[in-house]
C-alpha cells in the first residue's frame, strides 16, 4: 500500500516539480516514477500469475500495471500454456507455482515428461502467442533460464551447409566481407551485402541465396526463417609463383585461393524472444515474426496451388491415355 500512494503522489506531484525545480531535478524524479512503475510491474504480474483468483478490485490495476499492455495483448497467462519448453517454463514459473525450497525437477513423475527437452512451442509462432510469450518474458525477466535448455533446443533446429570453393582472392580479405553476413538473417544479410562496396560482395550473396533455395527446396522455409548462423572463409590451396626482383634476383610469392563455409540456420523465435533483453529488441522479433508468417503462408498457398495443378495435370493425362487405349481397342 505504501509502494501504490507513493507512486500516485510523485505521479500528481511531478507538474509542481517541474514548476519550481531545475530540470536535473525533473529528471531524478521521472527516473524514480519509472523504477517505481517497473517494480511494481514485476511484482503486480507476480502477484497475477501466482493467485488463482485475482479480487475485482486489484484486477483491472493489476492488468495495466503488467508488460502484456506493451504489446497490446490480454490479461496476463499463465505460465504452463506459452514457454520455449516445459523446463523454460517450470524454470519461469519456479518462484509463482512452487515453494522457494522446492528443487528443480528434470523429469514429472506422472507424464514421463523430461522438462529439459524441447516441448510446446514451435519456432513459427501465431502473433498472439508470441505477442503474449513476449509480454510474460518481459514481466518476469527477472527469471533466468539454464543454458544447456538453449543449447538442447538450438541442437535441434534444421540447418542448410554451403560453401564456394577454390575463390582467386585472399582469406584475410573474404573475411572482411563475410563478417557483414554472420549472425544475421538472410534477409538482412542480402541487405547489407547489396551496400557492401567489396569485389567478393555479390559471391557470398549467391552462395547465401543458393543456400536459402536448398532450404526451400527440402523443408519449404522462406528466407526470413533463416539465419547466417556460420559465414567465414578459409585458406584454400595457394599457387606459387616467381617474384622478379631487382639486381638479378627471385623470390617466391603465392597467388592465394579461398573457401567460404556458410551455415544457414532456422530461426527460433520463442528462444530470440527469451533472449531480448529490452522491449526495443523484443518488438523488433516480432515484426520479423510477423513477416516470417507471411512468407511461409504466402509460400504455402502457391505450393497447395501448384499440387493442385499437378493433379489437375495428371488425371488429364490419365483420361487421354485411357481414350487413346479404348481407340486403339476399337480397331
Amino acid at each position: 500500500c505504501f509502494l501504490f500512494f507513493f507512486f500516485f503522489f510523485f505521479l500528481c506531484e511531478l507538474p509542481e516539480i517541474a514548476k519550481n525545480r531545475s530540470p536535473r531535478t525533473v529528471t531524478m524524479a521521472s527516473t524514480s516514477i519509472i523504477n517505481i512503475g517497473q517494480s511494481l510491474t514485476v511484482r503486480m504480474s507476480r502477484l497475477a500469475i501466482r493467485s488463482s483468483v485475482i479480487s475485482s478490485t486489484f484486477q483491472p490495476f493489476a492488468q495495466s500495471l503488467t508488460s502484456a499492455a506493451v504489446f497490446k495483448v490480454g490479461p496476463i497467462i499463465s505460465p504452463s500454456s506459452f514457454a520455449v519448453g516445459n523446463h523454460v517454463g517450470y524454470t519461469l514459473a519456479r518462484s509463482f507455482t512452487s515453494a522457494a525450497n522446492t528443487p528443480l525437477k528434470r523429469r514429472d513423475s506422472k507424464t514421463n515428461v523430461d522438462y529439459g527437452a524441447t516441448s510446446s512451442l514451435g519456432t513459427l509462432l501465431s502473433q498472439e502467442q508470441a505477442e503474449k510469450f513476449a509480454a510474460f518474458l518481459h514481466a518476469n525477466q527477472h527469471q533466468k533460464v539454464k543454458p544447456f535448455i538453449v543449447k538442447r533446443r538450438m541442437g535441434q533446429l534444421r540447418t542448410y551447409i554451403g560453401n564456394e570453393r577454390n575463390i582467386r582472392h585472399s582469406p584475410w580479405r573474404m573475411n572482411l566481407v563475410c563478417q557483414f553476413a554472420a549472425g544475421l538473417t538472410v534477409p538482412e544479410a542480402l541487405k547489407q551485402l547489396m551496400f557492401c562496396q567489396k569485389v567478393k560482395a555479390p559471391l557470398v550473396a549467391k552462395v547465401i541465396r543458393r543456400t536459402s533455395n536448398l532450404a526451400d527446396i527440402r523443408h519449404g522455409l522462406q528466407p526470413s526463417q533463416l539465419e547466417v548462423a556460420e559465414c567465414f572463409a578459409t585458406h584454400g590451396s595457394h599457387l606459387k609463383r616467381i617474384k622478379i626482383m631487382g639486381r638479378g634476383r627471385s623470390g617466391k610469392k603465392h597467388r592465394r585461393h579461398s573457401h567460404i563455409r556458410l551455415v544457414l540456420r532456422e530461426i527460433d523465435f520463442p528462444t530470440k524472444l527469451l533472449k531480448a533483453e529490452t522491449l526495443n529488441q523484443k518488438r523488433l522479433w516480432l515484426e520479423r515474426l510477423s513477416m516470417a508468417r507471411a512468407d511461409y503462408e504466402k509460400a504455402r498457398i502457391e505450393r497447395a496451388e501448384i499440387a493442385e495443378l499437378e493433379a489437375q495435370a495428371a488425371k488429364v493425362e490419365e483420361a487421354k491415355r485411357k481414350e487413346e487405349e479404348e481407340a486403339e481397342q476399337k480397331k
